[in-house]
């Protein structure tokens, strides 16, 4: 994430909500058929001059969550082609048990990717916007924000996980009202952000951006785990806090 000193902050727990959950929602589906989520990720590979892209975990957990529920997943970004993954999520204090399920099972889905423009968003279920300081370049743009909308109007389900939240920014109504007006919302805190050492190299501060947007802001102490849904809106803090967010996607949708 940045500086070696969040490394201490940071350990991967994977909780969230109960496995019979997961396990109804894959029995649902021999009935009525298998449910589509979209996971959308970043292009970019950095940020005013640090090196970054996609955060593995936020790619890895979520997919298992939903390939795991029946899902029939499908992983695209916002420009099409590879999809840069930021060395710094695979080191030995930040990678996961999902990441190298990932590497070794699903690697290729990284390659080659559909451009988010070119899909029609309300064919998914949940559409999942995947973290990584690289959302901060595409991810807070008119473009994404009315692709945002575009899904939650049709009532699918919109979920996004730490600097994924980056998504929502430009998300409104026809008449011009933000998206996370009045909503709960959980994401990477200003707080997380200093710890990193890059407050100063992101175009705003995330937190403090969604709250002006008029969101409720809904967090928990630096580096744990927190999740939370808000109607057809689910949202999540940190890495940490990736599959908890996409059980609960699954649970919304």
């Amino acid at each position: 994430f940045g500086s070696s000193s969040a490394s201490q902050h940071f350990r991967f727990r994977s909780v969230g909500t109960q496995q019979d959950l997961l396990d109804f929602a894959a029995m649902g589906n021999l009935c009525t058929g298998p449910k589509k989520a979209l996971i959308v990720t970043t292009s970019a590979k950095s940020m005013d001059g640090h090196v970054t892209g996609a955060w593995s975990e936020e790619i890895a957990g979520p997919y298992y969550v939903f390939k795991d529920a029946g899902y029939v997943v499908k992983v695209c970004s916002i420009a099409g082609g590879d999809i840069p993954i930021d060395a710094g999520s695979l080191t030995k204090d930040f990678k996961t048990e999902n990441d190298t399920r990932f590497e070794k099972e699903d690697i290729a889905l990284l390659k080659g990717t559909e451009q988010l423009k070119n899909l029609d968003v309300t064919a998914y279920d949940i559409v999942f916007f995947a973290g990584g300081h690289g959302t901060c370049v595409d991810f807070p743009t008119v473009e994404v924000g009315a692709t945002v909308y575009k899904a939650f109007a049709a009532g699918k389900v919109v979920a996004s996980v730490c600097h994924g939240n980056m998504a929502l920014v430009h998300a409104k109504a026809p008449d011009g009202t933000p998206l996370v007006k009045g909503k709960k919302i959980a994401c990477f805190t200003d707080v997380e952000e200093e710890q990193v050492g890059l407050a100063k190299k992101v175009p705003f501060l995330l937190a403090s951006k969604l709250k002006s947007l008029g969101a409720e802001l809904d967090g928990s102490d630096p580096w744990s785990d927190k999740a939370v849904i808000d109607g057809k809106l689910v949202t999540g803090q940190n890495p940490q806090s990736s599959v908890s967010c996409a059980k609960l996607a699954v649970a919304a949708a």
